[in-house]
């Protein structure tokens, strides 16, 4: 039985629900506590916010040369390095593609400088407005799903094309690829998160959709934060749930090390379907000091794989000291 078969088939024994966590998931203790009540306030509440915002700042952007064409829409956030980088590998390597920047930096003169290399790639840029997660306590993950959603109804069905692709801003194409070959028999395709009932999703950093094969348009990229589904878990029941054997093509992906004295649950690199991905840190424990090592660590080695992409122009890095 092929993998989307068995995920599929896997998906079907799941009970289908529009709310986060089941109500038999939780213990007596809870519901003596009354927090499957409390559980469905916050997220009611979560969701209400996020769509006013929406609804708020909705501005379908006028790109009618993406009508009908297969697209790639990165999210970038506050690092026009490697906004630069994929730019340049993604025009190197998938000439054909269309590529639009959507800014969800919340750092002017990162955005200021993202928009500049658009201007001077002759890309389309365009400011994600109004992100309700970007103020008081930052949510990395509810950020990114607003961006997602803004992106999905101003850019993408405000303009119609046939194909569209979601990707991180640090993953990279290193070599001859074509991303929309998943979708040729495929409704959606991309990098698959799953969990033990059977669920799953697309991690929204290389995430394909087929518009003229979904039976839907109402996605939502939020994290289904009670149930453990990060951002773009919410899909599950919108979309991913519903799909038939065939409909699904799970991208190849595995994991690099950093190097060999890097354990894989400090940080790791992610090769999906010929594109290399910069990984964050796996663990919110690391101390402060060992995560910028890590991360510095982790962007020289970056610069050192995009380099033998054949890249033109030299990578550089502000990366030193690199003691732990």
């Amino acid at each position: 039985m092929s993998y989307s078969l068995r995920l599929l088939h896997q998906s079907r024994t799941y009970k289908k629900r529009s709310m986060p966590r089941t109500l038999s998931k939780y213990t007596v203790r809870e519901w003596l506590r009354l927090r499957p009540l409390v559980d469905r306030k916050n997220h009611a509440r979560y969701q209400i916010r996020e769509r006013l915002a929406l609804a708020r700042h909705a501005g379908p952007m006028a790109l009618p040369h993406i009508r009908s064409q297969k697209v790639l829409i990165t999210i970038s956030f506050n690092d026009p390095q490697v906004i630069e980088w994929q730019i340049k590998l993604i025009a190197r390597h998938i000439p054909h593609a269309i590529h639009i920047i959507a800014d969800n930096s919340d750092d002017l003169a990162a955005r200021t400088a993202i928009q500049h290399i658009c201007t001077s790639t002759d890309l389309a840029y365009v400011a994600v407005p109004g992100n309700p997660w970007a103020k008081g306590k930052p949510d990395g993950s509810r950020s990114h799903g607003y961006a997602l959603n803004w992106a999905w109804e101003n850019i993408a069905l405000a303009n119609k094309p046939s194909m569209v692709a979601f990707l991180d801003h640090d993953i990279f194409p290193i070599q001859k690829t074509d991303p929309f070959r998943l979708l040729v028999s495929a409704t959606v395709a991309g990098a698959v998160m799953t969990r033990p009932d059977g669920r799953w999703y697309l991690w929204p950093g290389f995430a394909l959709f087929n518009l003229d094969r979904l039976t839907t348009t109402r996605l939502n990229f939020g994290k289904d934060w009670l149930d453990s589904l990060d951002t773009g878990g919410l899909n599950w029941s919108r979309v991913y749930y519903h799909l038939n054997e065939g409909e699904l093509c799970k991208a190849n992906s595995d994991r690099l090390p950093i190097s060999d004295n890097i354990p894989f649950e400090e940080a790791y690199f992610e090769r999906i379907d010929g594109w290399i991905h910069e990984c964050g840190t796996t663990s919110a424990l690391i101390e402060p000091a060992r995560r910028r090592f890590l991360t510095e660590l982790k962007r020289r080695h970056t610069i050192e794989i995009l380099a033998k992409s054949d890249l033109d122009d030299k990578l550089e890095t502000n990366s030193t000291n690199l003691a732990p």
